[in-house]
């Protein structure tokens, strides 16, 4: 991500992120704690909160939207603020078996979230919940690999719209667009119907592609 050939793509993935006019960003545990610089939640011993979702806010004009079903993220209001984005109010992703003490902790910092599922995430509960409780029509599922992987084998997503950089890093660790959860050994395979292809730059492109098995 550091190198000369991303970062020459990175100025055309913010416009472009920008042109979609999505109501939201969704983004997993791992990203979101880079966002936030990896800060710990002030856990208060508390053993019961009042069951079911909670809406901080819901008429704001954009969403940070970040799944964390364990419990992990520190934030420090419910306002997502990053250089060269507009502020966004915050929906955490859980599940009934997240912590009561981090729900009330985010109930405390003012940060909203919705269950969607008992124990492992259930990835088209959220996306009704997003809908209903906070108007969001249009999503934008943003990474890392496990989150995208998720949501698209759930059947909610609509389109892929990939960047591609004439670069590549074969080490081990290095981030993938699509990461299946290791507990998970099933997965199926998803096809795509190409829609658009643009020419970004000396070597880079932008290629947009329908999902065969969207739902709706």
């Amino acid at each position: 991500m550091g190198t000369e050939a991303v970062g020459e793509l990175g100025a055309e993935y913010g416009k472009y992120r920008t042109k979609m006019n999505a109501d939201a960003w969704l983004y997993g545990t791992t990203t979101t704690k880079e966002f936030t610089g990896f800060r710990k939640p002030i856990i208060e011993n508390v053993s019961e909160v009042p069951d079911g979702d909670y809406i901080a806010d819901n008429r704001a004009e954009l969403y940070y939207v970040s799944v964390d079903v364990d419990g992990e993220i520190g934030w420090e209001s419910g306002i997502f603020r990053n250089k060269g984005r507009a502020p966004a109010h915050v929906i955490e992703i859980l599940t009934a078996s997240t912590p009561a003490a981090y729900k009330a902790y985010l109930r405390k910092t003012g940060v909203s979230y919705i269950i969607a599922g008992e124990k492992k995430l259930d990835c088209e509960a959220a996306m009704k919940k997003l809908y209903e409780l906070f108007h969001i029509k249009k999503v934008l599922i943003c990474g890392g690999g496990v989150v995208n992987w998720s949501f698209l084998q759930a059947g909610m997503v609509d389109e892929l719209s990939l960047f591609l950089a004439p670069v590549t890093d074969g080490s081990s660790g290095t981030a993938s667009l699509f990461t299946q959860i290791p507990s998970l050994v099933e997965g199926k395979p998803v096809e795509f119907l190409l829609r658009e292809t643009e020419k970004i730059g000396d070597g880079g492109l932008r290629l947009n592609y329908q999902v065969k098995n969207r739902k709706g």
